[in-house]
């Protein structure tokens, strides 16, 4: 089943496919993708020890660029959640749905595009923005067939601390699985020369990203997104933020959330979007419904890490998990003349590849922390990545699988904090 498309006219997308090369038609890009896209990362992590892409998964199918409202986004195949905020006001269309209107996508990435798919590419090393191009890549499907993408960009991993992700959209796959006649789906992502080849940012320098290629299996109507890494650190708000027009929802840091509670990060790196259902935020009192924390007692044996604000004994010490961060600002109101703050389904969060769990306690017990987990099931809400059902899923319409139970290692970068910063 695929969802009717309409097409840009005029854009011509032309693969050279024999050597690798792509050549394109194109419009300029804005003046805020340019800014969006300047040289400069703020002591953004290094997830592994070698130039690689850890995930490039087809994420969803037919959502962005549907302009128009609730019936429209529901004609292409989106959902649509019923919201009602706490503070009285309406909505942002951001909490009611994922799909995305073309007019606000044309600042943001480097084409425009219309009734497309998206696909992450998420890589061990933040990229160097201006090499950022949809020419970069070659998309191949599992029927054989490669695909150029329409458009691609950084948004929305654009924080300064951030940047290891190019979203890409256009015509990537169906909602049929395997085993169902038709089905299309991308299987494999490759990096190839442009004329501006993309680059990464190692501790090293500048190293080129051509070559790079990742393979996946699944189509995201059969299994959903799921963590590519998980690293331990002191915290800090360096790099944070960094680009004062996209500001809405920051500050979203731990310090800013917790304050002088929060002494450590253990940041989480996911493969696409994480929701609890494909539109609604995650919420930064939302750690207890998803997540828990696997250290090691002085026995020796497991420990599972499970409730906030509970001291944890451990080997070394004792582990407090504070609450979730780099997601979102509260929502402020006031209520019998009292501040509030509601996480509730309006809240608005960045929906990027990032996710912090606060943490406070021993630097010693820090280190006896072995894993995260996602267990999926039980009491714990699965994750989904933005082509979710929403809370008022459209009869008949096929979305987005959950994603699966989850075991990822923990970096312990305490003694080497494992970033990299660059301006060029």
């Amino acid at each position: 089943m695929k969802f009717s498309r309409r097409w840009l006219g005029g854009w011509i997308a032309v693969s050279l496919l024999m050597g690798g090369a792509v050549a394109a038609q194109d419009a300029p890009t804005s003046l805020l993708f340019r800014r969006l896209h300047r040289d400069i990362i703020v002591n953004a992590d290094i997830w592994s020890a070698q130039p690689e892409i850890l995930s490039a998964g087809y994420g969803f199918d037919n959502i962005i660029g549907v302009d128009g409202g609730e019936a429209e986004v529901r004609a292409a195949g989106g959902a649509w959640n019923t919201v009602e905020c706490s503070s009285g006001a309406d909505p942002a269309r951001s909490v009611l749905t994922s799909s995305a209107p073309a007019d606000g996508l044309t600042n943001l990435f480097d084409q425009p595009t219309s009734y497309s798919d998206g696909l992450p590419v998420v890589f061990s090393m933040p990229v160097l923005p201006s090499t950022v191009n949809h020419t970069d890549f070659l998309v191949t499907l599992n029927t054989g067939v490669t695909v150029v993408p329409d458009s691609a960009s950084i948004y929305p991993n654009w924080e300064l601390n951030e940047r290891h992700v190019v979203v890409l959209f256009g015509q990537f796959g169906n909602r049929l699985i395997n085993g169902e006649a038709g089905a299309e789906y991308a299987v494999r992502v490759d990096v190839v020369a442009d004329a501006t080849p993309l680059t990464l940012v190692a501790p090293s320098g500048l190293v080129t990203a051509v070559g790079l290629f990742k393979e996946s299996t699944l189509s995201p109507y059969e299994s959903g997104p799921y963590l590519v890494g998980a690293k331990l650190n002191r915290i800090s708000a360096e790099g944070e933020g960094g680009v004062q027009f996209l500001n809405a929802n920051m500050p979203n840091d731990g310090i800013t959330l917790y304050g002088a509670e929060a002494q450590y990060r253990l940041r989480l790196f996911t493969s696409g979007g994480f929701s609890p259902d494909g539109v609604r935020g995650l919420r930064p009192n939302a750690y207890e419904d998803h997540f828990r924390i696997q250290a090691t007692r002085a026995s020796g044996r497991p420990l599972m890490i499970e409730e906030v604000g509970l001291n944890y004994t451990v080997r070394g010490g004792t582990i407090r998990v504070i609450g979730l961060a780099d997601l979102g600002r509260g929502l402020a109101f006031t209520f019998s003349g009292h501040p509030v703050i509601a996480y509730d389904d309006c809240y608005e969060e960045d929906h990027d590849n990032y996710i912090d769990i606060i943490l406070a306690g021993d630097e010693e017990a820090m280190r006896s922390i072995t894993a995260v987990e996602i267990p999926a099931a039980g009491d714990y809400m699965p994750f989904y990545n933005p082509g979710g059902p929403g809370n008022n899923p459209t009869p008949g319409v096929r979305y987005t699988a959950p994603g699966p139970a989850d075991l990822e290692p923990v970096i312990i970068a305490l003694d080497d904090p494992l970033v990299v910063s660059y301006q060029g």
